[in-house]
Order: structure tokens, then C-alpha cells, then sequence
């Protein structure tokens, strides 16, 4: 039997700051403070390589044992910190819909451009033509982007395809995605419920999503979690229950879009439910906020896509205020969100969102991996826990979101 190979071991030194986040941690990502961060100046941290953290502190304080490892030296210029999580994406998807964003900033309307055959029908019309091996070509040009952002964990939701047969290709693309990024975590979710296809009466495409796409999805190992989009126009609140119903039946995680264009109580059902986080709530009611404050579910906001719709902004420091566990993510998609720049959402987070540096830091690394039920192992930088980090190209943490919408 061939002799297993030790783990090459590792160091980072010299950074500027090393923000561990233990105090985040500590705190399950609530109401965080300043000294939460955990900053440790002239940082260092031992890893082994694909593998766990094994020591973190300051480079002064570095432990002999560890003296003869191959070293990173960052010279005091560049900060370290838990890698940044994008815990909602909609990465993959075919088509072009600038012509559309440029024509409602000219004036038109949702409606105007719907009639045209634009819209998400123009997505999932370009998502069904589209082969799985172009699907992955666009993904893998997109994932490289939000990797030079620091990104380390990043979920991909279905939703484009609204067929059995286009979203189960869509969701064929992850794994193929993680083998080329085998130093990115890639989580990927079923969101056969984010609108209702043309093709398919309401009642048909339900049956479908239940009896179906899930158990296929199941059954091919394709996703951990199921999303559901309810909301005025989009999937009721009785429809959301029972599909996340099924969902959580076949043992599949589940997480709701909820509240983004009107209130209709569905982040109180996540909170209900145990999902795991209940996102955009845009129009959130006080008692849907005490009831994800009382609850495990995350609060993940998405201020990108309210900047792009000139909306008003999720009411996150009454979230935080109250108790609850707040993420933030890109929320890339062809329609509402195009970037897959964190920094930029940080920024606007903490000029529009209120939110302080300790609250972004925990709504990017921590938070963002309970929103994907990966708390245990990734979010912070503490010994034992995954050797997932990101080198910022400024020496303080602040600057990735002071330094608006920087190029990696």
C-alpha cells in the first residue's frame, strides 16, 4: 500500500493586518463590535496547503516548530483575512441584456421591454440554446473574475433554464467548475422557482418542480439547497411552502427570495422553516425582522441590485440592531445585478447600509458562510479551520471598500 504523503505546510508573514474574525465567531456574526475583528498587526498564519489552518499570530511570535516552512513574505503591505464568500449568484446563464439596460435608462419601461421579448425570457431563451460547454466557458471567465476578487466561496443558483432539461444542465456546469477551481469552495443551489416559463401552464410547472426537477436534482447529487422566489408576480407564499416542503422531504437545505418587491412574509416563513437564509429584503416587515433576529436563518442582503433599480435599500440596520445575522452578496445576474465586484457592494453597504467595518467584514466572511451552512469550517482565520484566505492588495481591510470599485 502506497505511504500517504504529508500535507506541504506553509506560512503567510509579515502581513499588515491579520483580521481573524475570532470575535465574529464568537458572536455567530451578531451584532459585532470593533474588537471582534481580531486584528493582529505584523500577522502571520501557518496552513497546510489544501488543508487546515495550524497556528495564527503575530509573525514576532511565530513558533520554532514552524521556523523551516516555505514562507510568503507580504512585507508589511498587504492585509490578510478569511476569504471573502459570494453567498448568492446567479452565475450561470447565456444571452446579453445590455441593449435592455441601456433602453430603461433611456426611459423605457419593465413592461415596454417584456413586450419585446426581453426580460428573464430572454435569458432563459439564450440559457436553453446554449450548449453545457458554452455555459461553462462563460462561467469559467466569470469565476476567474470573482476569484482576483478575493472570493473564495461563492454559490451558483439554477433559474435560467425553467425546463427539467435546461436547469439540469445548468447545474451540470458546477461540477465541472470546481475542477477547475479546485482552490475555490462552489456550492451550488436549485432555483427552478425563480419565475414561471411561457411554455407551461402555472399548475403543469409546479408538478413539474415537485415531482420532477427535484428528485432528479436529488438524485444526480447536482445541489444542497433549493430556492424559492416568492414575491408579488412570482411564486405565493402557500406555492413557496410547498416546494421548499418537498425540497426539505428529499433532504435538500432551503433558502427563500424574499420580500424584495413587496412584503408578503416570506422571510418570516424562512425564519420558520430553519432555512438557511432568507435574501434581498427590500420591503421586510418589523415582524419578519424579529423573527430572523430570533432565528438561525441569514439575512443576506443584496444592496448591488437595489442600486441598480434606484430602490430603496434593505433596512439592514434595523436587521443588525435587532440581532439578526446579516450577509452581504453580489447577487450577479443578467437582469438587476451585473457585477461580481464584492468590494463595490461593500462600499455601498457602508455609505447607503450604515454598516460599520466589523459588520462588513462579518457580512463577507462568517456570515456569508452560515448563509451557505459552511460556519463550521470557513469565515474566520483560527487554527483548525479551513486555509481559505484572501491577500488584499492594500495594507488595511477598510481600503477594499474606501477604494470604490478597484480593479483586481
Amino acid at each position: 500500500m502506497a505511504k500517504k504523503r504529508a500535507p506541504v505546510l506553509k506560512a503567510i508573514v509579515h502581513a499588515s493586518e491579520l483580521l481573524t474574525g475570532a470575535g465574529i465567531r464568537a458572536r455567530d456574526g451578531r451584532r459585532v463590535r470593533e474588537e471582534d475583528i481580531g486584528r493582529i498587526e505584523d500577522g502571520a498564519v501557518v496552513y497546510a496547503e489544501g488543508g487546515k489552518i495550524l497556528w495564527v499570530g503575530a509573525t514576532s511570535k511565530l513558533p520554532s516548530k514552524y521556523a523551516r516552512v516555505r514562507k510568503r513574505d507580504l512585507k508589511r503591505k498587504h492585509a490578510v483575512v478569511a476569504g471573502f464568500v459570494d453567498c448568492h449568484t446567479h452565475l450561470v446563464f447565456a444571452g446579453d441584456r445590455s441593449d435592455e439596460f441601456a433602453a430603461r435608462c433611456g426611459g423605457a419601461t419593465y413592461e415596454e421591454i417584456a413586450a419585446r421579448g426581453g426580460g428573464i425570457v430572454s435569458t432563459v431563451s439564450a440559457t436553453r440554446k446554449a450548449s453545457l460547454s458554452e455555459l461553462e466557458r462563460l462561467a469559467v471567465a466569470r469565476l476567474k473574475e470573482a476569484r482576483d476578487y478575493g472570493i473564495r466561496t461563492l454559490e451558483i443558483k439554477s433559474g435560467y433554464g425553467l425546463s427539467t432539461e435546461a436547469e439540469l444542465k445548468v447545474l451540470e456546469v458546477v461540477p465541472r467548475l470546481r475542477k477547475k477551481f479546485p482552490d475555490m469552495t462552489l456550492v451550488s443551489t436549485f432555483l427552478g422557482a425563480h419565475a414561471f416559463p411561457k411554455d407551461m401552464s402555472r399548475a403543469e410547472y409546479l408538478r413539474e418542480l415537485k415531482e420532477v426537477m427535484l428528485p432528479e436534482v436529488v438524485r444526480r447529487k447536482l445541489a444542497t439547497a433549493c430556492d424559492v422566489f416568492i414575491d408579488q408576480g412570482y411564486y405565493t407564499l402557500e406555492e413557496g411552502r410547498e416546494i421548499l416542503a418537498r425540497a426539505s422531504e428529499l433532504g435538500l437545505k432551503t433558502k427563500v427570495h424574499a420580500d424584495e418587491l413587496v412584503n408578503t412574509e416570506s422571510a418570516a416563513l424562512a425564519a420558520e422553516l430553519g432555512s438557511l437564509s432568507a435574501d434581498h429584503l427590500l420591503r421586510i416587515s418589523d415582524a419578519g425582522i424579529q423573527k430572523l433576529a430570533a432565528s438561525q436563518t441569514v439575512a443576506v442582503l443584496l444592496p448591488g441590485t437595489a442600486f441598480y433599480l434606484k430602490a430603496a435599500h434593505a433596512p439592514a440596520r434595523k436587521l443588525i440592531d435587532q440581532g439578526a445575522c446579516v450577509a452581504l452578496s453580489t447577487d450577479f445576474n443578467p437582469g438587476t445585478s451585473m457585477t461580481l465586484n464584492l468590494p463595490a457592494i461593500m462600499t455601498i453597504a457602508a455609505l447607503y447600509l450604515g454598516m460599520t467595518r466589523a459588520e462588513i467584514l462579518a457580512a463577507v466572511t462568517y456570515n456569508g458562510a452560515k448563509a451557505l451552512g459552511l460556519q463550521s469550517s470557513k469565515g474566520t482565520l483560527e487554527s483548525g479551520k479551513d486555509a481559505d484566505f484572501t491577500v488584499l492588495p492594500f495594507a488595511r481591510f477598510e481600503e477594499t471598500y474606501y477604494r470604490f470599485a478597484w480593479r483586481p
